[in-house]
């Protein structure tokens, strides 16, 4: 016999007052039988298991009916699922003592991600797996209302923490010295208790909350992004005090990745970001729209409050950034537009900051506002971009032939293709330029670099043998076209196809091709080169990238920049710059061609500097190509011969 229930049988004979009141400590039940073996009284939690007390085989030969009904009855009451322990104390005038223990809480599965609690009906402990201890800190405390759990929303259920029976809700937890953690918690009635069961979804909220953050912003600068700048652009739209949006684009950026990578640039945009809201009011948004492209949405400023915060986001940009081992000084222009002077809804506002700010880079102004004449502007290159896609597509365009000729020999030595679109639409001659832009807004760039290219291997093919007519014609490819690994197949194809040699073409290679660009810029250019194609590096010397280019890319030749060549034969610097090139030049085995050259001085200067090529006015104009034969029959010029 265990010390309880020795104890508790010693107490009932002398004391049954501290009997009950043992029993109730020690945990036991006490059941008083009479010598007819029916039950007197009971005390404690008496007889803990609701299936096996009353059919214990013991109890069976000892009890008659109406005692196991009897104990059967409490049996009910009680909550464990195991046999209790039981002795029986013969007392004083053959009355029996059947001193009852309480059995041990069920096991619960210590295997699962999930913290199990076994609950009294008051809310007590009774027992819980080891997830439930790691959950609440290292021990189970003594019930659920010292545990630092609170249900989330409205608690108004008769289970613990307030919960309804079978539903999950979720509740916090919060501990000394540690962050609140998000439960999942249910409860459901447990042998007159409750069984409670805790989830740690922390970790799962915690990335739920991270992606409905990034859903919103943007993951480099943690500024809002462009969807919820029209959100806000939406509720702008029904304010009755009206607000400006400013869109600006840093100009720095491209610059700053070309020379120290696109880790010095991701750093620049943090910087820039953070200044953008430093500069603005808490009631201001502001926002990346993508690229070097920001936003900022000022509610209740207009007209000249909108054009001094512009100036005060400018200034504060101004201010140089230090990051490693480079410095730049970021510069922005902006465009402004407010409403409802210039828009009243989120498409209009936007495209009224838009066309500003094309306006602002146009005029090279720090910032610009909305003027209604910017709109005739739009329409315009609207118009633009719809007739050359017409052009294109119906044979609106066509190629122009400007020769070369060789400075000491006379020899012509090549020509090149230009682009020329004399449009019936428009009504006008549409200069390179513009239709080079155009393209680039309508996305049709590649399609015109592809017109070009058949459009020149063509009239290869058709003066092909034709004694005094250039034997290599030059066209300018974009640095995108460049860059699709597939183009240097596309041009073998199309020579092998007209049956012309790959010397037969030159691909021009436009010089502001941007240094981040050069890897794969620089495998088509040696494809082409394996495939024989001659390669040229346009408008060499216009920009700082020239010497990088020419250093990477594998070409044949250099064309002269006509910002160059204008200023000769009078400007010492200018000649200091050709010297060099050309000895550069001779150094890396490279014919050089110098553009623009208008003048018989021009020429001489060149000659006489050892230049190879001359191309311009001086030479010929750009011509159709039926005028072509006319020109190489004539005497050449002693200019140049």
């Amino acid at each position: 016999m265990t010390a309880p229930l020795l104890v508790a049988a010693a107490l009932l004979v002398a004391l049954p007052g501290l009997a009950l009141l043992a029993a109730r400590r020690a945990g036991l039940g006490l059941l008083l039988l009479d010598r007819a073996r029916c039950c007197r009284w009971q005390a404690g939690p008496c007889a803990g298991a609701r299936r096996g007390m009353g059919f214990d085989p013991i109890f069976g030969a000892m009890l008659d009916a109406g005692a196991l009904r009897a104990l059967r009855a409490a049996c009910e009451a009680g909550r464990a699922a195991a046999r209790p322990a039981a002795l029986f104390v013969k007392l004083p005038g053959c009355w029996r003592l059947a001193v009852l223990a309480p059995p041990p809480p069920p096991s619960l599965p210590d295997g699962v991600p999930v913290g199990v609690w076994l609950l009294d009906p008051r809310g007590r402990t009774l027992t819980g797996n080891r997830p439930l201890a790691r959950l609440l800190g290292g021990a189970i405390p003594e019930g659920v209302a010292t545990a630092g759990l609170q249900l989330c929303g409205p608690a108004g259920g008769e289970a613990p923490l307030g919960l309804d029976p079978g539903k999950e809700r979720e509740a916090l937890l919060r501990q000394p010295g540690q962050k609140p953690r998000r439960l999942l918690a249910s409860a459901s009635p447990a042998g007159g208790g409750w069984l409670l069961s805790l989830l740690d979804v922390t970790p799962l909220r915690t990335a739920q909350e991270r992606i409905e953050h990034l859903a919103g912003h943007d993951p480099l600068t943690g500024l809002p992004n462009r969807g919820v700048l029209r959100a806000a652009l939406d509720a702008l739209a029904e304010d009755p005090g009206g607000g400006t949006l400013i869109r600006l684009d840093l100009d720095q950026l491209r610059a700053v990745n070309d020379r120290h990578g696109q880790g010095a640039g991701d750093a620049l945009l943090r910087v820039a970001a953070g200044r953008l809201r430093a500069a603005i009011r808490p009631s201001d948004l502001a926002a990346r729209l993508g690229g070097n492209e920001f936003a900022v949405l000022a509610f209740g400023l207009r007209g000249e409050g909108a054009m001094l915060l512009a100036d005060r986001l400018r200034e504060s940009l101004l201010q140089p950034v230090r990051h490693g081992t480079w410095e730049a000084t970021p510069a922005a222009r902006l465009g402004v537009a407010w409403t409802p002077d210039h828009g009243d809804g989120a498409e209009a506002l936007m495209h009224a900051a838009q066309h500003a700010l094309r306006e602002a880079k146009r005029k090279g102004l720090g910032a610009a506002s909305f003027e209604p004449r910017l709109l005739e502007r739009a329409r315009h290159r609207a118009l633009l971009r719809d007739a050359l896609a017409e052009a294109l597509a119906e044979g609106g365009l066509a190629l122009h032939i400007q020769p070369q000729r060789h400075l000491r020999t006379g020899a012509l030595g090549g020509a090149e293709a230009l682009l020329r679109w004399d449009s019936a639409r428009l009504g006008r001659m549409v200069p390179p330029t513009e239709i080079l832009a155009a393209a680039g807004e309508a996305g049709l760039t590649r399609a015109l670099d592809q017109w070009v290219l058949r459009g020149a291997i063509a009239l290869q093919r058709e003066w092909l043998g034709e004694a005094g007519l250039p034997q290599r014609l030059g066209v300018n490819i974009s640095a995108a076209t460049l860059q699709d690994p597939g183009f240097a197949e596309e041009v073998a194809a199309a020579l092998d196809h007209a049956g012309l040699p790959p010397s037969a073409l030159e691909i021009e290679i436009p010089e502001d091709l941007a240094v981040r660009d050069l890897p794969a810029v620089a495998e088509t250019v040696a494809a082409l080169r394996e495939a024989g194609v001659v390669l040229a590096l346009d408008d060499f010397g216009a920009g700082h990238s020239s010497l990088a280019h020419v250093v990477k890319l594998p070409v044949h030749r250099v064309k002269l920049d006509r910002s160059t060549i204008e200023r000769l034969p009078d400007d010492p610097r200018a000649y200091a710059v050709l010297r060099s090139t050309l000895a550069m030049a001779r150094g890396l085995e490279l014919e050089v061609v110098a553009e623009g050259v208008e003048t018989e001085a021009q020429a001489e200067a060149l000659r006489r500097l050892g230049c190879h090529v001359a191309q311009g006015w001086l030479v010929a104009r750009p011509m159709p190509p039926e005028a072509l034969r006319d020109w190489c029959a004539a005497p050449v010029l002693r200019a140049v011969s």
